[in-house]
């Protein structure tokens, strides 16, 4: 396998000792919603210097940015299943497709890291609810009638209603497949980084700081995904470094993107629907840094806003993928000196 040193660092450093950069991005349907998305896509993984790319909403993304990163030179390895996929400049030793999640065992100067790349269920999405709109339940299910659309009832503030509807979505139970799958990874000596847009906010941001923000109208929810990965020891990246929901909440979705309509970019145009869905996980390394990639811009009831919290934003390109900000994180190895 080829590596481009001018991307990572001279090639008598070893990787490990540099810091491994990690880049989460929902490539909005393969990057096919924007002009030239394969190659914007491509632009942001050099201009980062992501050396593991955890892509979703990637049917066809992981293949053609792949292909279009070798064309100019840079070398990626690349794994992928129907909707998420991972390029990685180091060597990988194995990989599977769990259905929510790709994961690929990667060598990295003789240390193991194991990454995992999530798209979970966009149904089900239980944090319309407080927000006066249906969460876009099949039928027969609870609010199944509602699909998407704002809800004749007005907002839904009991707890109880949301986490049963969150709970229905099975993205908990697919988290608890991870933390299997990790588990065993774990054991035989790799290292975990798990990232994705999990179409589901954290426990860490619902919180009484926020519960008058964003549309929470009052409401607190332990949102249980991410409940689930903290309990097994999975630190989230952005709430790792900037631990108050309320000054830097990290907001990842509806993401501005001045060449698309706002129409396609919003899912409850009366309310304010900003959430922080995509993240970055690791267990067994060092996190030296992250911060958020894409606009400053977001959709805030139906119109297009500037954010004016104390995020930290590692960097926004002249021109935007995605209806998602992705993140990028940076981490040392345990075995780094």
């Amino acid at each position: 396998m080829t590596r481009n040193d001018d991307e990572l660092g001279s090639p008598e450093v070893p990787a490990a000792a540099r810091g491994i950069r990690v880049l989460a991005l929902n490539t909005w349907h393969s990057g096919s919603k924007v002009s030239d998305g394969t190659q914007l896509i491509a632009d942001l993984i050099v201009s980062t210097r992501a050396a593991i790319v955890l892509l979703s909403e990637a049917t066809t993304a992981t293949a053609a940015v792949a292909t279009e990163l070798a064309r100019r030179g840079h070398e990626f390895n690349s794994v992928a299943s129907h909707d998420t996929g991972i390029l990685t400049v180091f060597s990988i030793e194995d990989h599977a497709d769990l259905q929510w999640m790709v994961k690929a065992r990667l060598n990295i100067d003789g240390e193991l890291v194991t990454a995992y790349s999530a798209h979970l269920e966009f149904r089900w999405y239980a944090s319309n609810l407080p927000r006066g709109y249906g969460p876009g339940v099949p039928a027969p299910g609870e609010f199944a009638e509602d699909n998407f659309e704002k809800l004749p009832g007005g907002p839904v503030t009991d707890p109880a209603a949301i986490q049963r509807v969150n709970a229905a979505s099975g993205r908990p139970e697919v988290i608890s497949a991870f933390l299997a799958d990790a588990k065993t990874e774990i054991a035989q000596g790799s290292s975990v980084i798990m990232g994705g847009d999990l179409n589901e906010p954290s426990v860490l941001d619902w919180t009484s700081a926020t519960s008058n923000m964003f549309d929470h109208h009052g409401v607190t929810v332990p949102w249980e995904s991410t409940r689930r990965l903290h309990q097994a020891g999975f630190l989230d990246a952005y709430r790792t470094m900037y631990p108050d929901p309320a000054t830097h909440p990290g907001l990842t979705w509806p993401s501005d993107n001045v060449e698309v309509d706002v129409a396609e970019l919003a899912w409850a145009p009366e309310a304010d629907e900003r959430d922080r869905v995509d993240y970055i996980f690791a267990q067994g390394l060092t996190l030296s840094a992250v911060g958020i990639v894409g606009p400053r811009g977001s959709i805030v009831r139906g119109t297009r806003q500037q954010e004016t919290t104390e995020d930290n934003f590692a960097a926004t390109p002249p021109r935007w993928c995605s209806d998602h900000k992705g993140i990028l994180a940076t981490y040392e190895l345990t075995g780094a000196s």
